[in-house]
């Protein structure tokens, strides 16, 4: 295979088509690495989880204790820092290995993850800073969308959201209420839309900060963010074609949760008993776990292939796919 090109003129974008495609190949090339990674990825995440159920059960039995409280909710919380952290940075690691093998540059598993780990809590940060930003953008919405409401309630003749109007006011202020209803659905489908615009800026946010030296947590959103300029809506495409395609695993993890209720009923379970809620729930993260470990490498390559496909946009980085086997695929175009 011809070595990669950084002439700008030389190298050919991909289409929406080809950037999922790219992350299925890369996907099914090397499942087994990616899968095992995922598998760590999730354990590290179900472990706090797993940590509180002792600690309810323990206080739900012996109903003492409570002064304990102030030393184990701030341990639960450092782990579940501390276990989110890894759980992102495995992410990211899957990220780094698809982006070897995108410009032909493989990296062994035990260099990739020494890289990623030295930066295990510039992840967290990065996250917890995109989950910071959506919150504010949230907020602002619900302070539009009260502010506009207040207003035509105003205008409508000092209604308010607390009052109890008489069917005469409803009957006076019929048209209002209907523009309030369908204003609310105009905001409503505004902030989806701009939901999902937010997305596509910020989806592979982790991959700089995995990938380029010298990028830490706030330049790595920084960085997306400026990679992303004019491709928005490309992407968006992008990320809704890959929730359709799977789509189908989760339709099937609800049908196996609902067989499975089916199950705990045959087996003498009331629904609303606590054991047949506990049973429920368990099962029911299981699969959820489950499909989360197959479905997080897709994700983690298409994100993957979208960063490069940005870098070659924007800074001519040619775009690879090196087949491990006897022979190469070629170029992606």
């Amino acid at each position: 295979m011809a070595s990669p090109s950084n002439s700008p003129s030389s190298v050919q974008s991909l289409s929406v088509g080809n950037v999922v495609s790219a992350g299925f190949q890369l996907y099914s090339t090397h499942a087994k690495q990616y899968l095992t990674i995922a598998l760590f990825a999730t354990l590290w995440i179900l472990l706090p989880f797993a940590a509180v159920i002792p600690v309810v059960l323990f206080f739900v039995s012996v109903q003492n204790y409570y002064a304990t409280l102030g030393l184990i909710i701030p341990a639960l919380i450092v782990l579940l820092l501390y276990a989110t952290a890894k759980y992102l940075t495995n992410l990211a690691l899957i990220a780094r290995l698809a982006f070897g093998e995108l410009t032909n540059q493989p990296e062994s598993l035990k260099d990739a993850r020494r890289y990623v780990r030295s930066r295990q809590w510039s992840f967290l940060i990065a996250s917890l800073l995109l989950g910071l930003i959506g919150m504010g953008v949230a907020i602002v919405f619900y302070l539009v969308l009260a502010i506009a409401v207040v207003g035509l309630l105003s205008a409508a003749g000092g209604l308010s959201l607390f009052s109890n109007p008489s069917p005469e006011a409803l009957a006076a202020n019929g048209g209002t209420f209907v523009l309030i209803g369908l204003l609310f659905l105009l905001l409503l489908l505004a902030f989806l839309v701009f939901l999902f615009w937010f997305a596509a800026r910020f989806v592979a946010a982790e991959v700089p900060l995995a990938v380029e030296p010298g990028v830490t947590a706030t330049k790595t959103i920084d960085r997306m963010w400026s990679l992303t300029k004019g491709s928005a809506w490309r992407i968006a495409l992008i990320l809704f074609i890959t929730s359709l395609v799977t789509m189908p695993i989760q339709l099937l993890v609800q049908i196996g949760i609902s067989a499975t209720n089916a199950m705990i009923e045959a087996a003498g379970f009331t629904p609303g008993d606590p054991s047949y809620t506990a049973l429920s729930l368990v099962i029911t993260y299981i699969l959820s776990f489950a499909v989360s470990i197959v479905v997080i490498p897709l994700w983690q390559t298409i994100k993957a292939v979208i960063y490069y496909d940005l870098r070659s946009r924007r800074e001519g980085l040619g775009l690879q796919l090196r087949d491990r086997g006897t022979h190469d695929r070629g170029t992606l175009n």
